[in-house]
C-alpha cells in the first residue's frame, strides 16, 4: 500500500513540475504533494553561479527569514560541497553535527535535518533542490529514491523558466543602448502605482529629449549619432541608484523613472543629468544638449498614459523655450503632449525652470 502511494505520488509529481514555468509557484504545489510521504518544513530551489547561491523558490512553514531572490556567498556551505562532489548529501541530525555555515542558521530556525539533491545539466551542477524537517532523521534511501527520480524534470524546468526569462528580458530591452525600452517602461510605472497605492508614497518620472541629434544626424550620419545615444544612454545609467530604472523611451528619447522620489529631487536628478550631456566629451562640432519634463506620481495624473503625458507636456514646453533645460509640471495631462502644435502655452501650478548654459 505504501508503495502505491509513493508512485501515485511520484505521478502526480512529476506533472506538477512540467506544467509551467513559474518555479516558486511550482515548488508550492510539488512540496505539497511530496508531504504525503515525506515529512517537509522548509524547501528551496537554489541556482549556483559563480561562487554564489541564488534562491529561485522557497517554501517554509518555519520562522525562516530567507527570501526569494536571496543570495549567499557558496563558500563554506552545503552547496558548496553539493558542487563539488555532484552527489546527495543528508544531514541527519544538526543538533548532533552542523558541518556548513547555512546548516548552522537552519538550526537557528528549528531545522533538525536536510537533505540536499544536485540539480546537474549536460554534466554540470547548475543548482539544488534542498529540504528540510524539524525532526531529526527525517530522510532516508526511500525518500531520497522518491526525490532522486524527480531532479531531473526540476532541472529540465528550472532550465527552461531561465530560458523563457531570458527572452522575456531581451524583449524588454533596447538593443542600442541597453537600456529598458518603452514597454518595460509601461510595466514598470503600472506596478510603481499599484505598489504605492497600496502602501503609499510618490515617484517621478523624467522624459529627455536630444536637442541637436538631428542635425548630428544630418551632418555627420546616423552611425555617429548612434554612437551619441549610447553616450546618453551610459550617463543616465551612471546618474540613478540601483533602485531606479533607465529607459530608451523612443528615437533621440529616454526616461527615468525614480522610485520613492519627489518632484523637487527627481529635478535635482535631471538637472545633473542634463549638465553631464551638455558637458559630455565629443568629437564632434555640434554641441550635445537635452531638454528634459518631471512629473510626480500622483499629481502628474493617476494613471500610466496620465502621467506619461504630464513629464511629455513639461518636455515639450521646455523644448519651446529654447532648450537646454529642465522643465517641472504637476498639473495633470489630459491630452497628447506630442501634437505640438496645438498645444497652447501651459500654466502647470509649480514649474521650477533652469537657465540654459
Amino acid at each position: 500500500m505504501k508503495h502505491q502511494e509513493e508512485l501515485l505520488v511520484i505521478s502526480h509529481a512529476s506533472t506538477i513540475i512540467v506544467s509551467g514555468l513559474d518555479i516558486q509557484r511550482m515548488l508550492h504545489s510539488l512540496t505539497e504533494e511530496l508531504r504525503k510521504v515525506i515529512d517537509i518544513s522548509w524547501a528551496a530551489i537554489t541556482r549556483i553561479e559563480e561562487g554564489n547561491v541564488y534562491f529561485l523558490a522557497l517554501w517554509s512553514n518555519t520562522a525562516s527569514t530567507r527570501k526569494v531572490g536571496d543570495r549567499i556567498q557558496l563558500k563554506s556551505t552545503a552547496y558548496e560541497w553539493l558542487a563539488a562532489n555532484r552527489a546527495v548529501t543528508v544531514e541527519s541530525d544538526l543538533l548532533q553535527e552542523s558541518r556548513f555555515t547555512n546548516s548552522r542558521y537552519h538550526l537557528k530556525q528549528g531545522i533538525r535535518s536536510i537533505v540536499y539533491l544536485p540539480l546537474i545539466r549536460e554534466g554540470e551542477i547548475t543548482g539544488s533542490i534542498t529540504l528540510a524537517s524539524r525532526q531529526p532523521h527525517a530522510y532516508n534511501q526511500r525518500h531520497i529514491s522518491i526525490l532522486e527520480r524527480l531532479t531531473p524534470l526540476i532541472t529540465a524546468q528550472v532550465e527552461n523558466a531561465r530560458l523563457y526569462g531570458e527572452a522575456v528580458e531581451t524583449a524588454r530591452i533596447d538593443e542600442l543602448t541597453g537600456l529598458y525600452n518603452r514597454r518595460a517602461m509601461n510595466e514598470m510605472i503600472a506596478n510603481e502605482i499599484k505598489r504605492c497605492s497600496r502602501y503609499g508614497g510618490v515617484f517621478s518620472l523624467i522624459i529627455l529629449d536630444i536637442d541637436t541629434l538631428k542635425n548630428i544626424n544630418d551632418t555627420y550620419g546616423h552611425l555617429t549619432g548612434d554612437n551619441y545615444l549610447r553616450q546618453v544612454g551610459s550617463i543616465i545609467r551612471a546618474a540613478v541608484r540601483s533602485t531606479d530604472r533607465a529607459f530608451r523611451y523612443g528615437g533621440d528619447e529616454f526616461a527615468i523613472l525614480l522610485a520613492q522620489t519627489t518632484t523637487d529631487d527627481a529635478t535635482m536628478v535631471a538637472e545633473r543629468v542634463r549638465q553631464e550631456v551638455a558637458s559630455a566629451t565629443r568629437e564632434i562640432d555640434i554641441p550635445i544638449t537635452c531638454s528634459l519634463g518631471i512629473a510626480s506620481w500622483p499629481a502628474g495624473g493617476p494613471d500610466v498614459n496620465d502621467l506619461i503625458n504630464a513629464a511629455d507636456t513639461a518636455l515639450y514646453q521646455a523644448k519651446r523655450e529654447g532648450g537646454n533645460q529642465s522643465n517641472t509640471s504637476v498639473t495633470v495631462s489630459t491630452g497628447d503632449a506630442r501634437d505640438s502644435q496645438n498645444i497652447p502655452p501651459q500654466q502647470p501650478g509649480n514649474r521650477l525652470r533652469f537657465s540654459r548654459i
